[in-house]
Formats: structure tokens, sequence, C-alpha cells
């Protein structure tokens, strides 16, 4: 994920022993039972984490083989990202092998027990079922009556991994800045929630993942599918609600109806919001030589200083910190 250590800035633990392990381990997540051979030795354990309300994002390392397992809850999720050594993660009925890039979303309702080999490292996300729950009927826009399953382990190899990770790596970097005062805004947090909230649905599968892909075009009608269709494959240019009309064979006012009807938002409002996504996701992706203009260029943005502004209401950050944080 990256060759820092990362949280560095929020070190809880470092070369600690079995009681310490369980008290910090307790703190960040809830009570849990530590198992280990070097019952009356230093474990060379490494904590780092923060909390920050609906989630925790916590980094774990030890030297020794150690075996936790935490008490039965049901008000969270874990998701577990493998970053180097391997381990093994029963969750349940289900027990696997764990290696680098590796992510689990592990159920604390089942009975759970993570082993870490000597070297194994993992970064761990606590998240509440109710902010995912929540995002996940506001993007179906309907009432979740059904449990939300996650499957326990992502297949190996699987494209949307890269995706997840980094979002966790852009997560740890903006908390590893020094500006503190960005850090405390709610803004930035909430924009910061969504964003994993949003990619841990959409990233890894689960028991809605079919529903969640089909939920908004598919009810809609046509003309809406294919004015989306067409904005998506065209994002990197102008459009004009000339085109949509043309390339949709209805007039302006039906199309404004519809999409206000079933996105809740006008053309001209979505084309906006879906080139801010591209961007964002430009710059969480950036290479070294880039710089925000040019990403906004890429994106037929002309005016970068008005986008800033709409990127920072949108996002709760300037398009700048997101690029900084994805290549300091």
């Amino acid at each position: 994920m990256q060759p820092e250590i990362p949280l560095s800035k929020h070190r809880l633990l470092r070369d600690g022993d079995l009681r310490e392990t369980v008290d910090i381990g307790s703190t960040l997540f809830w009570r849990n039972d530590c198992q280990t051979e070097e019952v009356d030795k230093s474990l060379g354990a490494q904590f780092n984490g923060i909390n920050l309300g609906d989630m925790t994002i916590a980094y774990l390392t030890f030297d020794s083989r150690v075996s936790i397992a935490p008490a039965e809850e049901s008000q969270h999720l874990l998701v577990q990202s493998t970053l180097k050594g391997n381990g093994n993660t029963r969750n349940g009925r289900q027990s696997f092998n764990t290696m680098p890039n590796d992510i689990a979303v592990i159920d604390p309702s089942l009975p759970t027990r993570i082993t870490f080999e000597p070297g194994c490292a993992h970064l761990v996300l606590k998240v509440t079922r109710r902010l995912i729950e929540g995002k996940l009927s506001e993007l179906l826009r309907r009432q979740i009556n059904d449990d939300l399953v996650f499957d326990v382990i992502s297949p190996r190899g699987n494209t949307s991994h890269h995706a997840w990770f980094e979002t966790m790596k852009y997560l740890c970097t903006f908390y590893d800045m020094p500006d503190q005062l960005l850090q405390s805004n709610r803004h930035v947090l909430q924009s910061q929630l969504d964003l994993t909230s949003c990619t841990l649905l959409t990233a890894l599968k689960h028991n809605f993942s079919d529903r969640l892909a089909d939920s908004r075009l598919v009810a809609s009608p046509r003309h809406v599918r294919r004015a989306c269709e067409y904005i998506e494959s065209n994002i990197k240019f102008p459009i004009s609600m000339g085109e949509l009309c043309q390339v949709t064979d209805v007039t302006e006012r039906t199309l404004q109806h519809g999409f206000k009807k079933h996105l809740g938002q006008t053309p001209s409002a979505f084309i906006r919001s879906r080139r801010l996504h591209h961007i964002h996701q430009a710059l969480l992706s950036a290479e070294a030589h880039t710089n925000v203009s040019r990403v906004m260029w890429e994106y037929g943005v002309s005016n970068p200083g008005l986008w800033a502004k709409l990127y920072f209401r949108q996002y709760g950050c300037h398009p700048s910190a997101t690029l900084n944080s994805r290549i300091n």
C-alpha cells in the first residue's frame, strides 16, 4: 500500500507486551482476548490508530505470533487489509489464510479470531453498520429491510481492490499531515465518511451489489439512462443540453423533468457532479509530476479556480490537498 508505516503520527503502542496489546485493542475497538506463546516477553506489538467517530483506522503488527479474538458485537464491521506478512482469519464458519493485498470484511457478531504470524501487518477499519447501511439506503433510494452481508474474503486479483487500498492510503496520508485545522473540519470528515462508505459498498461484494449496480439507471426511463451513458462516455468534453436532447430524442423540458424526478438533480448538476467525481479519482491516483490544473484540463475544465470552489463544496477540501496527500 505504501512503504512508510501508516498513521505514524498516531502511534499508540510500540514494542508492547500482551497486557498493553489487550488494553490498546479494547480502547480502539472493543473488549478482546489476546493469546501468544510469548506470555512474559515483549511481543514487539505496534499499534497506530485514530478514532474518527463512525470509523476508526488502525495499523497493527507484531514480532511474535499473536492471536486476537474480539468479543462478539453487532454494531460494527471490520475491514481488514493485509499490508505485509501472513496470517489467518476465522469469522464464523469461514477460515482463510491471509497474504499481502488481501481484503476481508469481518462480521464481529460471529465468533472471530485473527492470527498474526511474526511480521504480519494489517490495516483495519472499524466502521458502524449504521453508516454503511444508511449510505446503501441513500444510494438505492429506498429503505433497506434485509441485513447487509459482505463476502468475507474478496477474490485475489480483484481489480476493485485497488480502489479500496487507494482510499485507505488517502485517509492515512491525510491524517499524517500536520494540518490539524483541516483535519478537525467536520465537512472534511463527512466527505471522508461518504468516500469510505461508497468505496466499501461499490468495491467489495455483498448481497446488495447487483441491486446497487442497477438501482438508479434501471429505475429511470430510457431517455434518462441514455443521457447518463452519454455523459459518462463524454465526461472529458463539454456537454450541452442540445447534445443531450439530440442523443435522447426528447425535449429539454422532458429531460429536465426526468433527471429531477429520478436522479434528484438537473442534467447540468449531474454533469458537474460526475466531472468532479472523475477529477477526484484522478487526483487520488495521480503521478508525482501531475498538477491540479492539468487534471482539470483533462476533464474539460477551463476555469480551475471556480471548479476548485465546487470541489471544496463537494469534498470538503481543496483539490490541491487531495493531490498533495496522494503524492507526498
